[in-house]
């Protein structure tokens, strides 16, 4: 890393606090051995306990991309869990990654509930993102990827989601003014009220679709 980061600190070694960052507060974290594997067996164990009676005993948030993908047949083939499927169709989708889920979906005998954002709300929003000259210009789908996911959690009662990530290549702290907090509302208000046309998306600006299996239904399994 170098002082294209503009607020880059470096120790007297010559260390950035982004190396400083990893070798204090990831690595001494990162356990690929199995002391890992143990730690994720008593999560799985908690999971199971609290899903137990449960059409779904926690939600996986799937792209189709490669970690979510890896994620979901680990979830189910190797820890045995239940998970639901959950994918938020922003607007962007892939035909690979459509491919992707439904192979997974089908092969792992697994339940999958789709939330469709409003395509001309993502649109908007998308629009006025580029217009306020901020790097992060994903941030839109990526908020529409967890407030959905969160929300439905909230909704069925679940209290387990599992993401996929990769710390081999993801583990870097970004710099704020790269990357700044896709969770922040504030901002995004801010910039749509400065930047958008479309009146501010609201609470109705997604729509659902979910389906058991082998049967399909317009409503989500049941978490409880």
């Amino acid at each position: 890393m170098d002082t294209t980061d503009s607020k880059i600190v470096f120790d007297a070694n010559g260390l950035c606090d982004h190396c400083n960052n990893f070798y204090r507060n990831i690595r001494p974290n990162w356990h690929t051995d199995e002391r890992g594997a143990r730690t994720i067996e008593q999560i799985v164990a908690g999971i199971k306990a609290e899903g137990a009676g449960r059409d779904f005993d926690c939600i996986i948030g799937m792209s189709g991309g490669i970690d979510s993908s890896y994620l979901t047949y680990l979830a189910k083939v190797r820890f045995g869990l239940r998970p639901l499927v959950f994918h938020v169709d922003a607007g962007w989708n892939s035909q690979i990654a459509v491919n992707n889920i439904e192979k997974l979906v089908d092969k792992l005998g697994l339940d999958l509930f789709t939330e469709v954002i409003d395509w001309e709300e993502m649109r908007d929003l998308q629009l006025a993102f580029f217009k306020s000259g901020v790097p992060h210009i994903d941030t839109p789908q990526d908020h529409a990827f967890f407030a959905t996911m969160y929300n439905f959690a909230e909704k069925h009662g679940v209290r387990y989601i599992l993401t996929g990530s990769n710390l081999s290549t993801e583990c870097v702290r970004n710099p704020i003014e790269w990357m700044y907090y896709q969770s922040d509302s504030i901002q995004l208000r801010d910039i749509h009220a400065k930047f958008g046309t479309r009146p501010r998306p609201g609470a109705h600006g997604s729509r659902g679709f979910g389906f058991r299996r082998p049967s399909t239904s317009s409503e989500p399994p049941t978490a409880a």
